[in-house]
């Protein structure tokens, strides 16, 4: 991994970055534990067994009460954190690419914790009675997963971080490694929520099972790209953006594409007006896209189909505040450490656009947008600020990527 790594530096693809090189450091002694831990668990008996997921889960058990002391103990995995910009996603995606194991994934944290309350689900409809849904869960992924690559751990929702003590402690006790990215250390996680002392537990499974490395520096190295190589796929409709977008959905189209104006297509059982469309190419207005009943699902459904999204007529995120009653409790009632009556102009939207970003980014999916001001000005808001910086780095990344 580490040759990987100067190879890019090397190639003037990276610039030296201290912090970076301690943590390939870090993650390139791990993916040698991994391999020697492999090789060290061939126990003889074990090995006459036919089925590796019955294989793998006495392995664990055995780890778990001490019956093969001689075996290295379970390995700890590395949890990354770091400002906006500073190559998390790089390093976790180069050692995820260069590790020797047959049971590893790398997924988006929101795709995991959307496939757990999936889970939770079923089992909930056909388990009236089940005692720890969460390690049925657990035991479910371990069979599939040694080594488990999350991409921007982040807690927002109450759910998910009442969910997180459990299902990490399970997941742990049944020898998954957790490699994970995040721009916060795990003590700052959930900071301020809701119930936080309910998810204090999970903060102590990451800090006893990760290595806890910073990456923080000064450079964010998204934006260190020439100022000829932004703005590309990123027009402002007060400089004739819309029509600029026009004339880039027109540069993509080929002699057999079909083009339709004006028209609706169907999503998880919804219509999304759309402006224009091929079987490949789709362009929205940005209120139909992010405003109304739009989930993370619709996202995702988008980035299957497509490979080009167009989005016209991007707000600014004002955080203006807006004086609206709090329906069915008092206007006194505080959540989140906001008055309900005082919620800020277009967030709802603004942490759709943030579910956007993160999908057709993760996807590799081209974004082309027309806005109303520059990319670092896009939010001015407070709730998600510490999010949309993410978000905005990402936009600057994405004006440059060869699709």
């Amino acid at each position: 991994m580490k040759a990987a790594y100067q190879q890019k530096i090397d190639e003037g693809e990276l610039d030296i970055d201290t912090a970076q090189l301690i943590a390939i450091e870090a993650l390139d002694n791990l993916s040698h534990d991994i391999e020697r831990h492999d090789k060290a668990v061939q126990m003889p008996l074990l090995s006459l067994l036919p089925f590796p997921s019955l294989k793998n889960r006495l392995k664990n058990y055995f780890y778990r009460h001490g019956i093969y002391p001689e075996v290295n103990p379970p390995v700890k995995g590395i949890y990354l954190h770091g400002r906006v910009g500073r190559g998390k996603t790089m390093l976790m995606d180069l050692f995820y690419q260069k590790l020797i194991a047959p049971r590893k994934r790398r997924i988006h944290f929101y795709r995991f914790m959307a496939d757990v309350h999936q889970q939770l689900a079923i089992i909930s409809a056909r388990e009236k009675h089940k005692a720890n849904p969460l390690e049925k869960i657990a035991k479910r992924w371990a069979r599939e997963v040694q080594v488990l690559c999350f991409d921007e751990f982040f807690v927002a929702d109450i759910g998910d971080a009442m969910i997180l003590a459990g299902l990490f402690e399970a997941l742990f006790n049944n020898g998954v490694i957790i490699v994970a990215t995040s721009n916060c250390h795990p003590a700052k996680l959930y900071k301020n929520g809701l119930q936080r002392e309910r998810f204090i537990p999970t903060i102590e499974q990451i800090q006893k099972h990760c290595h806890i490395i910073s990456i923080d520096g000064e450079t964010d190295h998204r934006l260190t790209h020439d100022k000829a190589d932004i703005d590309k796929r990123y027009f402002l409709v007060a400089e004739q953006g819309n029509q600029a977008l026009a004339k880039f959905f027109s540069s993509l189209l080929s002699s057999e594409d079909n083009v339709e104006h004006s028209d609706c297509i169907a999503i998880n059982n919804r219509e999304i007006k759309c402006l224009r469309r091929t079987e490949k190419l789709i362009w929205f207005d940005f209120f139909d896209l992010c405003s109304g009943p739009r989930s993370q699902l619709d996202y995702i459904n988008i980035a299957n189909t497509y490979q080009s999204v167009f989005i016209s007529n991007i707000p600014q995120f004002s955080g203006e505040i807006l004086s609206k009653v709090a329906s069915g409790v008092e206007d006194g009632y505080q959540r989140k450490g906001h008055f309900l009556n005082q919620l800020q102009a277009l967030d709802d939207e603004a942490r759709r656009f943030i579910a956007l970003v993160d999908e057709f980014y993760d996807r590799n999916i081209q974004l082309v947008v027309s806005a109303a001001v520059s990319i670092d000005q896009l939010y001015k808001g407070q709730e998600l600020a510490f999010e949309f910086a993410r978000c905005q780095s990402r936009l600057y990344e994405m004006q440059s990527i060869n699709y």
